[in-house]
């Protein structure tokens, strides 16, 4: 199953208390009912990190891009988490008790989960070897839940590929002018918009 993010953000999550960390609470709310169109948007999942060397915390900063494009474009609240939407860093369904704690502790009535499910290269040869020819793919699950009911509100895959120089480079941070001035970087952020788009589309028909 999918690897989540690097050691130095990954946080168990145990069933029985608190399970955010400082930064978390920080943001959490009082009494009451989440804001009916709050969102937030927690780490995604990667599924082959040795795919994404080349990429600057993927992990983080594509569910972060997701997150300021809807911010742009739309009049509700965004937030961040830096977690999986797991108790055991497996991006498995979530129980009911993990979203509801989930839309308690960000305010948030909408939770985007998502998996980096591949990132690879294929490289094409002519009969002789003389030319190659490099492609790449970038193909992302997203899920989005009502934390309230549990109820999961969209399930969809987004595959896209790009030909040519596909690296990026890890010094480029993920969403900045350099990143984005690569192919890879270019498409990644389409996907992004893409994505955006969706959950926007999704949680406006539910109100």
């Amino acid at each position: 199953m999918a690897l989540s993010l690097s050691m130095a953000n990954r946080i168990v999550l145990a069933l029985s208390g608190v399970f955010f960390t400082a930064h978390s609470h920080a943001q959490m709310a009082g009494p009451g009912l989440p804001p009916s169109t709050a969102v937030v948007l927690t780490g995604f999942a990667v599924n082959k990190p040795i795919q994404l060397q080349d990429v600057d915390d993927i992990a983080q900063g594509f569910p972060r891009e997701v997150a300021r494009r809807l911010a742009q474009n739309t009049s509700w609240q965004i937030r961040t988490a830096p977690h999986l939407l797991s108790f055991d860093w497996q991006q498995d369904v979530p129980a009911n008790k993990l979203l509801n704690q989930m839309g308690a502790t960000y305010a948030s009535r909408y939770v985007v989960a998502g998996e980096i499910r591949n990132a690879g290269t294929k490289i094409d040869t002519n009969l002789f070897g003389l030319t190659q020819k490099k492609t790449r793919a970038i193909e992302i699950e997203l899920r989005i839940y009502d934390t309230q009911s549990g109820i999961l509100l969209a399930r969809q895959d987004f595959s896209r590929t790009v030909a040519g120089d596909v690296a990026i480079g890890r010094e480029h941070v993920f969403g900045g002018a350099a990143f984005n001035s690569t192919q890879y970087g270019k498409l990644i952020g389409e996907v992004a918009d893409q994505v955006a788009s969706l959950v926007s589309t999704t949680i406006a028909a539910q109100h």
